[in-house]
């Protein structure tokens, strides 16, 4: 009974704090245009012409301004995350590279009115999940963000990693791998939380690629270092050809950080990471489930 008064008021001071009115985006139309070019580009049964089509119809519908809570959007890249969120936000507090510069980085933004997160209001589940990547990431390796030279996102969801490394000083190069859709909503987003010149477009060190990812890895990798190479839940949720091209190029990365769940379909995740870091001799590898998150997974690596 105890336990269920206090998941009951936790649930009520999320409600609260989660009822507030959202800023006025810009953008919106170019946004919508956007999707609806991408649904058109893919055909019907397309493999995202139906996302695209799907978010396009909520926001005509319900309106940009709060983006991060329609249905689409809440289902796939800005989840609740309520039963680790509590864990992942201990580890953060306790742990050897937690500094007040993160802690101010982790002040959540109020465009697209994102959840908040009870246990921390100043911040929301996602936010505060990608800290805790970014810890993870630190205590294994020696990774320096004050040096990085590129750093390769691959599936980036709304641009929440971006922001929180921008928040902590991060400058040069970043590029997005992404499909067509997601490209438009993280565009659309970085654009409002950090407009660059009159005509407010997102910040000039911003890449993206949806096509020939592989070659414009090793290109990027090739040519800017130190390099850190980033897929949490994207690698891991791609089809076999997609995996078979896109893993040889983590190769040219100093650094590598790839986030899990144990089966996606018919996948062993597990198995394959496990793969991919033999096929990968050069890099110090790190492989070991997620404190905070049950079955799910790190396959962190350091050049050697």
């Amino acid at each position: 009974m105890r336990s269920r008064l206090r998941t009951l008021a936790r649930r009520l001071a999320a409600n609260m704090l989660n009822d507030y009115a959202p800023p006025h985006l810009s953008h919106a139309a170019e946004l919508v245009e956007s999707l609806e070019a991408v649904a058109d580009r893919a055909g019907p049964g397309g493999e995202w012409a139906g996302f695209s089509a799907e978010i396009a119809r909520a926001l005509r519908v319900q309106g940009a301004d709060q983006f991060l809570r329609l249905p689409p959007i809440a289902r796939t890249v800005h989840p609740r995350i309520r039963s680790p969120g509590a864990k992942y936000l201990s580890y953060l507090f306790h742990s050897r590279c937690f500094s007040s510069t993160l802690q101010k980085a982790l002040t959540e933004s109020p465009v697209g009115r994102p959840l908040l997160s009870p246990h921390y209001p100043l911040s929301s589940p996602l936010l505060i999940q990608h800290g805790y990547h970014l810890i993870r990431l630190l205590e294994s390796t020696d990774f320096d963000l004050a040096k990085a030279q590129l750093v390769a996102d691959f599936g980036a969801g709304y641009g929440s990693f971006f922001r929180l490394l921008r928040n902590l000083g991060y400058r040069n190069r970043y590029l997005i791998c992404d499909l067509p859709v997601m490209c438009a909503l993280q565009r659309f987003y970085l654009r409002n939380v950090f407009p660059d010149g009159p005509d407010g477009q997102p910040p000039a060190n911003l890449r993206w690629a949806s096509s020939d990812i592989a070659a414009t890895l090793r290109s990027e990798s090739a040519a800017l270092t130190p390099s850190l190479f980033i897929a949490t839940w994207s690698l891991s949720e791609t089809p076999a050809a997609v995996r078979a091209e896109v893993a040889p190029a983590l190769a040219g990365f100093d650094y590598v950080l790839c986030a899990y769940q144990r089966a996606f379909g018919s996948y062993d995740n597990v198995q394959y990471f496990r793969s991919l870091a033999q096929a990968l001799p050069q890099f110090n590898w790190q492989h070991s489930e997620c404190a905070a998150y049950r079955n799910n997974f790190y396959l962190i690596g350091q050049r050697r």
